[in-house]
């Protein structure tokens, strides 16, 4: 008769270690997520006070036909995602 209590137990403890790797694995998500956002709105402000960042995408903004090449560049080369690219680009106007 105990050896179903020690296994119902362990059943219990088992899915309880899951249940915390689980949570665990979502707050570490959100943390890197939340971090990886700050720090791309760092590199951003860092690029839009460079002088030579900034003539490189207006050069690029007035030789290029298509604004979306220029979104790409930026998105590309710094790893910023589309919509920081799209509000730089939309800034260096």
């Amino acid at each position: 008769m105990p050896s179903i209590f020690y296994q119902i137990r362990g059943d219990f403890m088992s899915q309880y270690a899951y249940i915390l790797v689980l949570i665990s694995l979502v707050v570490l998500f959100l943390i890197n997520k939340y971090e990886k956002e700050k720090l791309q709105k760092l590199l951003q402000e860092q690029l839009l006070k460079d002088e030579t960042f900034k003539a490189d995408i207006h050069e690029r903004i007035q030789t290029t036909e298509n604004i979306n090449d220029v979104i790409a560049y930026i998105n590309k080369g710094y790893r910023l995602g589309l919509m920081l690219s799209k509000e730089i680009t939309d800034q260096l106007k």
